[in-house]
């Protein structure tokens, strides 16, 4: 790829990460680490656009954490499909639900049946950041990001 694409591409991203940053009403540097990238971005964008279930998670998986054989990302996709949950894109990213009542059943789900996904001491966490994305109505911006990472705590 070309200096000048390449440039082009930076650019062009970079964009994206500015308006996911408008949209939420913050500043570009107050974006959690995992929304600065730009797939994760460009992913969070068209879901907003094109989407009307609401509210999302957006997962920064921690490869790291999952260190015992049947404790994958994919166990925890399955509890959250099995929650309700729509893998937007089939990425294993980014999860929309009808309401917020299923997000919780889902964060009861954790707790239940995925003990191993919670925080242990001494133990990389199965997860650096999960964003909950909820779309709004205040005029100042139209989408709400909240830290949810406490969902394995």
């Amino acid at each position: 790829m070309s200096k000048v694409v390449q440039f082009i591409r930076c650019k062009v991203q970079e964009k994206k990460v500015k308006k996911l940053a408008k949209k939420s009403g913050v500043v570009r540097d107050q974006l959690p680490a995992c929304l600065k990238d730009p797939h994760n971005t460009t992913l969070v964008l068209r879901q907003i656009k094109t989407e009307k279930e609401m509210p999302a998670l957006l997962f920064d998986w921690n490869i790291a954490g999952f260190n015992v054989r049947g404790q994958t990302p994919a166990a925890i996709v399955a509890s959250l499909i099995a929650s309700g949950a729509v893998d937007y894109g089939n990425l294993g990213t980014l999860f929309t639900f009808r309401d917020g009542d299923h997000i919780g059943q889902w964060t009861l789900n954790v707790r239940t049946n995925l003990p191993w996904a919670r925080h242990q001491p001494g133990v990389a966490d199965v997860c650096n950041y999960v964003v909950r994305i909820n779309k709004i109505s205040d005029h100042s911006r139209t989408v709400d990001l909240e830290n949810f990472t406490h969902v394995f705590a």
